[in-house]
């Protein structure tokens, strides 16, 4: 089933792209439902093109040493996905799958997933996309040398306010212990701390 133009125009890749090229990457599109925890790609098989998360959330898996899943990476709504399988010379092998019921990606193949990437229009978005990510990454490096853990959630919550993201989005205070080096129950802690705090 192909993807609707206007779901499509709402993600930030597309936005002020050509309404032309909008349709043309919309009908070479396959709509994809997915039920919580479902595998849109495993890591033995890597992703089979460039995606967008048109509701729902999705989350770039894999294990710890110890044999934890945490996840890597989460992406939201209107948000697109598998710019580095497409574009890294050595990406890392990641299992793809629905982060909550009701998920639906849209899902381009690799060939012309890479046509659209050469469109100039399309490749200053998504390197915009990937600068934004090499920066949350460069922060929470930041945030990682800070002890003890609760300076560390604190520190965290700071790095997240900015005016332009309005409130805070947490993610589970599992997925934040993963991110943060530390235990589920040590995040849990620090906000109800913070909360009883005030």
């Amino acid at each position: 089933m192909p993807v609707a133009v206007a779901a499509l125009a709402q993600c930030t890749l597309f936005s002020g792209i050509s309404s032309q090229l909008v349709q043309q990457t919309a009908d070479s599109m396959r709509l994809l439902p997915l039920r919580r925890r479902e595998v849109l790609a495993d890591a033995a098989a890597s992703l089979p093109g460039l995606g967008v998360v048109l509701s729902g959330a999705l989350q770039a898996v894999d294990e710890t040493a110890d044999g934890k899943e945490v996840a890597l990476e989460t992406v939201g709504v209107n948000e697109a996905f598998g710019f580095a399988e497409l574009l890294a010379a050595r990406s890392l092998p990641v299992t793809w799958m629905a982060a909550v019921a009701g998920t639906t990606v849209g899902l381009l193949p690799r060939g012309p997933a890479m046509a659209l990437l050469h469109q100039p229009e399309v490749a200053l978005r998504a390197a915009q996309s990937l600068a934004q990510r090499v920066c949350d990454t460069r922060g929470l490096q930041k945030v990682l040398t800070i002890h003890p853990v609760s300076a560390r959630v604190c520190a965290w919550l700071n790095l997240q306010r900015t005016p332009e993201k309005g409130a805070v989005q947490v993610p589970t205070h599992a997925e934040l212990a993963w991110q943060l080096n530390t235990t589920r129950e040590s995040v849990t802690r620090v906000f109800q701390r913070l909360q009883a705090d005030g």
